[in-house]
């Protein structure tokens, strides 16, 4: 130990560093969350606010007024987005989280972060077969423009497991998920 330590000295700075490392893992990204049909982490499709998502949610944010600017995707209402910390890329596609605002609610959640999972235990990279009989999902095939699995939800409620492959995982795997009480809102498969 360096002389100009002491032993108290350096328990306090190693306590001091734990709390820190404890609060940055908390807000900028280090939690992980479960997505459902009725929402995603405390978030509820419909129902939280602006304010309760803003309070949720982590990393470095981009916002976009109601047609102003230019938003990833086409979205009438308030688009937010939350880039995933340190990870620009995950499995080829752009590593963030979109939350679409209408009439001062969460209307739709689009995300590609590690960070989200279901209840069945599905998140990005659970292979396309697990995570079928997981989920007991409808498999769109693939043939259309987005491959996905239809997960359960209530009627007005789309929630989707966005599914991807390459040479390494020829069957499947996800690659991010899709909530939202307005389908219309903006392509889950969107940029």
């Amino acid at each position: 130990m360096p002389k100009f330590l002491t032993r108290r000295s350096a328990v306090v700075m190693a306590i001091g560093f734990g709390v820190l490392l404890l609060i940055a893992l908390t807000r900028f990204g280090g939690g992980s969350a479960t997505i459902s049909a009725k929402g995603v982490g405390p978030l509820k499709i419909g129902k939280s606010t602006r304010t309760q998502m803003q309070n949720w949610a982590t990393g470095p944010i981009s916002f976009w007024f109601t047609q102003k600017g230019k938003p990833p995707v086409h979205f009438k209402g308030q688009l937010w987005q939350y880039e995933c910390i340190g990870k620009s890329q995950i499995f080829g596609k752009n590593c963030r989280t979109l939350y679409g605002i209408t009439s001062g609610h969460l209307a739709t959640v689009e995300s590609t972060s590690p960070q989200f999972y279901t209840a069945a235990g599905t998140r990005m990279g659970t292979p396309l077969p697990r995570a079928r009989t997981r989920e007991h999902a409808k498999w769109s095939g693939w043939k259309v423009k987005c491959p996905h699995l239809v997960l359960p939800s209530a009627k007005g409620v789309t929630f989707f497991a966005s599914v991807s492959r390459n040479a390494a995982n020829p069957k499947g795997f996800v690659t991010g998920f899709y909530l939202s009480a307005t389908p219309s809102s903006f392509a889950y498969c969107g940029g």
